[in-house]
């Protein structure tokens, strides 16, 4: 029989900003098996190797849901036969639905999961799948014998560039969804306090609002740019397509992340790709900082604790920053390579 794999996800988009991503880990899935068939619940722009077929639910032509329905069941009783192993991708709905022909043709189902939160489909996913992989253990918020730590995926040679650390501006980027639990105003009134000490810096935010709450919380943080007179030092650039992303990672030289401690943020890894110097509030990256960790965590909710490591990244001389960034780029090669991940995936077969 053919080494096959069936991958059950939600968009198929390189443009996508948060899911854009999965076509490289599509991709990398070619080389390790003979055909890779996709089922995904929307499709946009992607180009991929001749033995990925995608099949599409309709989601973006507004399929009914009903459709997409009968149209789900439709592709998993053609292709779990043809298939070695089912990979769901995020959604343990995605198990729970396809258990039964997986039960029937007696395939494995894999999951990759790394959300904070524990629902009930978790638990029953759980039960029913064969291993849960995800970036970091510190990604999930329960413990199972089924859960295998892969790293986070990242497409090293996209971000990789080459960076001179030189006086100038401190190019600052933040990505993420416009969202409460993303911590922007601690961002905001860092800067603050870089502007009224006359430091020359830049700093574009990355990502949209998506539900209710975080259009508020997006008014909110454009009112607090304007009272701290931040103008145009601060930059909300919106949507940017995940294809696009790459440039503007190289084109600056710190990355920040504000969130609490919980699951590794892949914006903290891109930006280490990148050979970007990253500050984070997030404990549970420190492993991956060696001897720099004291330099690169700040406290959360921190403003002047976050403006200090800042103010001292710009007091370096160039060979220390150069130092970190070399070892921001070998460390993230070392834990989230995209070729690790699915290696790791492939060999549980």
């Amino acid at each position: 029989m053919s080494r096959n794999i069936l991958i059950i996800t939600q968009k198929v988009d390189e443009q996508d900003d948060l899911l854009g991503f999965f076509v490289d880990w599509i991709g990398e899935f070619a080389k390790h098996f003979d055909r890779v068939f996709v089922i995904t619940l929307a499709e946009g722009k992607y180009d991929l190797l001749d033995n990925v077929s995608v099949y599409s639910l309709g989601k973006e032509r507004n399929n009914s849901k009903i459709a997409r329905f009968f149209n789900f069941y439709k592709y998993l009783f053609k292709l779990v036969p043809q298939s070695s192993v089912i990979f769901a991708h995020m959604s343990p709905v995605f198990v729970i639905a396809s258990w039964p022909v997986a039960v029937i043709y007696r395939r494995r189902i894999i999951l990759w999961y790394l959300h904070r939160s524990v629902t009930f489909r978790l638990k029953v996913a759980e039960k029913l799948c064969y291993k849960i992989v995800t970036a970091a253990k510190e990604s999930l918020k329960f413990t199972s014998d089924k859960i295998l730590e892969t790293g986070h995926g990242i497409n090293i040679n996209k971000f990789r560039t080459d960076r001179s650390w030189s006086e100038g501006q401190l190019k600052i980027l933040s990505v993420g969804r416009i969202s409460k639990i993303k911590n922007y105003e601690t961002l905001l009134n860092a800067v603050k306090i870089l502007k009224d000490k006359g430091i020359d810096f830049g700093l574009k935010i990355i990502g949209q609002p998506v539900m209710a709450p975080d259009f508020e919380y997006f008014e909110h943080l454009k009112l607090l740019k304007e009272k701290l007179n931040l103008g145009d030092t601060v930059q909300f650039l919106g949507f940017v397509p995940h294809n696009k992303i790459y440039d503007y990672y190289k084109e600056s030289n710190v990355v920040v992340g504000l969130t609490p401690e919980g699951g590794i943020d892949k914006t903290i890894l891109e930006g280490m790709a990148s050979g970007c110097i990253v500050l984070t509030s997030n404990k549970a990256n420190q492993k991956y900082f060696g001897s720099y960790t004291d330099e690169l965590i700040f406290n959360h909710s921190d403003h002047n604790d976050l403006a200090n490591k800042m103010i001292a990244l710009k007091n370096n001389s160039h060979e220390h920053n150069k130092n970190i960034s070399c070892f921001m780029v070998e460390s993230v090669s070392d834990h989230h390579q995209l070729e690790n991940l699915t290696s790791k995936i492939s060999s549980l077969l």
